[in-house]
């Protein structure tokens, strides 16, 4: 599969597993760049930690340019 750039927008405060602990990934607010993939999932790099990705929970983002 292949994935398009897109910028979305972080409408609720992202948070994703780190082994049982939720850490915050992305703020309530930020425009981000990530990739779109054919299914509809949004993945990115954390603006917070570096080096750190995965999918982004749709609940919580808003898709602005694709």
């Amino acid at each position: 599969m292949k994935s398009t750039p897109c910028e979305f927008e972080v409408i609720k405060d992202v948070y994703w597993d780190n082994w049982g602990r939720l850490v915050k990934v992305f703020r309530k607010g930020e425009m981000c760049e990530g990739e779109l993939w054919p299914d509809g999932t949004v993945s990115a790099e954390s603006t917070i930690y570096d080096g750190i990705s995965d999918q982004v929970d749709p609940d919580c983002i808003v898709i602005r340019k694709s």
